[in-house]
């Protein structure tokens, strides 16, 4: 490892300072507060239950609740009273709850995954989740689609793979006009068509009404462990009508008015996404988004909502046909939908996620295939990774040893030229030209690596196949691991001690170690050597302090890296690098004659410039 290497590592290092900064581990805090609200919602269900006991003046029907009467008048009102009755559909995936109070979709549960206490994993239920259109009738009043009470023929369904469900919401006027929501429900996946229909109802509503707004609310409840990093990776997501994909920010409040119209709204959590999906015509220009983070409850993580605008072209006949996307954010599934939904997957800008989507992801998933523990498919991909960067190892490794067979020349270049740092550039430079010895040549190698664990730094994190998945005293791989719980908390460390970040530390000092000398060759300056020295006992620290609560799928890549890097330059140096054969083509290098480039002519010039002008201002000099 060159000084280039320890940079780069530095550089990684401080990228992910600020993350860790703001994703310091309260664990323990939560988790009380978690068990307090537990404890209290526990105590008001007794409460309630108690009540419901003692209360005989309601009779409620099997699955319905009784509503009191909104303050609804008008066109509309007729409409506004009943008992709200709850309809379930359960598919091969899903298990969806609907309402008739404004035939809407009351919570969804993803029968394939738990939540962080091994439950049932529920995206939203009752109030979390609320969808209203906005209705302006001709008498000047308007009406919320939720305040209505709708009628379905359809009881509680349970779907096999290969059936479908058509359910439908109407609400009916007294002159025969209808207001419908009509579900197109797939026994299999995460899809289901969601259609708004007009009936005749050009007299009832607004006289040239040109367009509805629809309101969706979510509180995004909390479904992993850590709440702090889930609040993080939770964000509304949009793809614009020229297919670009957009987000809100994802550290603060935010609140936009889209200049363009909307193909989608995703309220997408860490490894989940709820998405609204405009099928064959887009909502409207000036759609209004919002995002905030909850404070002070690790129950919920972030507060979304939509105000989108949807177009009516005939109140008389409408359709506007929309489509829900309730499910994973797995990579390969979302592509499918051909929509760009995969984007809402964080696997890192320009090269980074390029090398997710094209690399590391086809690898992946082909040898999730065949190997059923993911901790091995890790250790895999890590081997064939390194055997693919191994030529470029090679390469940097054969630099750096010309690098040090020339050090004694370069010793006695500082030894005769003194604190002329300048000039023992110029003629360091000098020999590395006639040696044919490219200073840089160990520089290209670690930059062609770099982009690849900058990636894995988005990949690991972000995998929900790695989600809940155990290996070896981690028992869930895209959480930290923890072999022991501290009984105090430490800032940026955290409260536990994971296992995978300090062998990850310990690799990275034990391979700094074995190329130290290598970097030492071309230094010029003492201080330069001395900090380089100091990087090298300060960076596994900082490795050790920053990744302790991050992914330990990735901190176990990073090991795992770091130790076939070292078996890797112990074996090259051993059995493909010659240094007899390396001192025969450096003194051939020197014999040969040198053509210096147009750049090199310059450089030296300006180099000898310098060395004049520094030579004239000393005392005693003419100029």
């Amino acid at each position: 490892m060159d000084r280039n290497t320890l940079v780069g590592f530095a550089l990684l290092a401080l990228m992910t300072v600020g993350y860790v900064l703001y994703t310091g581990n309260e664990q323990k805090k939560l988790d009380a507060y978690r068990q307090a609200q537990q404890m209290e919602a526990a105590k008001a269900d007794s409460i309630k239950a108690l009540s419901a006991k003692n209360d005989t003046t309601k009779t409620l029907k099997p699955g319905s609740t009784l509503v009191s009467a909104p303050q609804v008048s008008g066109t509309f009102s007729n409409l506004a009273q009943g008992n709200e009755v709850f309809t379930t559909v359960e598919t091969e995936d899903c298990i969806y709850t609907f309402s008739n109070k404004g035939g809407t979709i009351k919570s969804v549960q993803l029968k394939k995954y738990k939540n962080f206490d091994k439950e049932p994993l529920i995206l939203f239920k009752g109030d979390q989740n609320n969808l209203y259109f906005t209705l302006p009738s001709n008498d000047g009043k308007t009406v919320k689609s939720d305040q209505l009470f709708f009628k379905s023929d359809k009881g509680n369904t349970v779907l096999k793979a290969d059936d479908k469900l058509v359910l439908t919401y109407v609400a009916s006027l007294e002159s025969g006009q209808e207001y419908i929501h009509e579900y197109t429900i797939l026994g299999s996946g995460y899809l289901l068509d969601f259609n708004v229909k007009f009936k005749n109802l050009g007299s009832v509503l607004a006289a040239g009404l040109k367009e509805v707004k629809l309101d969706w609310h979510q509180r995004m409840p909390s479904l992993e462990r850590n709440v702090k990093e889930e609040q993080m990776y939770s964000n509304l997501y949009y793809r614009t009508s020229d297919k670009y994909v957009e987000e809100l920010s994802s550290r603060k409040a935010d609140d936009l008015k889209t200049e363009q119209s909307v193909q989608w709204v995703s309220v997408k959590q860490k490894f989940f996404n709820n998405t609204l999906i405009a099928l064959d015509e887009p909502f409207g220009t000036g759609s209004r988004l919002k995002i905030k983070p909850e404070e002070g409850t690790p129950d919920y993580v972030k507060d979304a909502s939509a105000s989108l605008i949807v177009p009516v072209d005939n109140p008389d006949n409408f359709n506007y046909k929309m489509q829900w996307h309730f499910g994973p954010n797995q990579y390969n599934q979302l592509r499918k939908l051909k929509i760009g939904l995969e984007e809402v997957i964080p696997l890192g800008w320009a090269i980074f996620g390029w090398v997710n989507r094209f690399m590391i992801i086809p690898i992946f998933n082909f040898l999730d295939n065949f190997i059923p523990n993911y901790g091995i498919i890790i250790l895999i991909l890590t081997l064939i990774i390194k055997i693919v960067l191994s030529p470029l190892n090679q390469k940097q490794l054969v630099a750096s040893a010309k690098m040090q067979l020339l050090k004694p020349e370069i010793d006695q270049l500082k030894k005769k030229y003194g604190d002329d740092k300048q000039m023992i550039g110029v003629k360091q430079m000098e020999l590395f030209r006639s040696a044919g010895v490219n200073p840089v040549g160990g520089c290209l190698p670690i930059l062609l690596q770099m982009p690849i664990l900058f990636a894995m730094y988005r990949f690991f994190p972000n995998s929900i196949e790695l989600r809940q998945q155990p290996f070896l005293w981690a028992d869930d791989l895209s959480h930290y691991d923890s072999i022991l719980t501290l009984p105090f908390n430490i800032p940026i460390y955290g409260d536990h001690v994971s296992l995978f970040t300090l062998l990850m530390a310990a690799t990275s000092f034990f391979y700094t170690q074995i190329t130290m000398k290598q970097q030492q060759a071309t230094m010029t300056d003492d201080m330069m050597a001395m900090q380089m020295k100091i990087m090298q006992y300060l960076t596994p620290v900082m490795f050790l302090v920053m990744f302790n609560s991050f992914s330990a799928a990735l901190s176990y890549y990073y090991f795992l890296f770091n130790l076939l890097s070292i078996a890797q330059t112990v074996l090259l140096k051993r059995f493909f690098i010659d240094e007899n054969a390396l001192k025969e083509e450096i003194e051939a290098n020197k014999k040969k004659p040198k053509k210096k480039s147009a750049w090199q002519e310059k450089l030296d010039q300006m180099m000898q410039q310098q060395q004049a002008a520094k030579q004239g201002a000393q005392p005693g000099k003419k100029k």
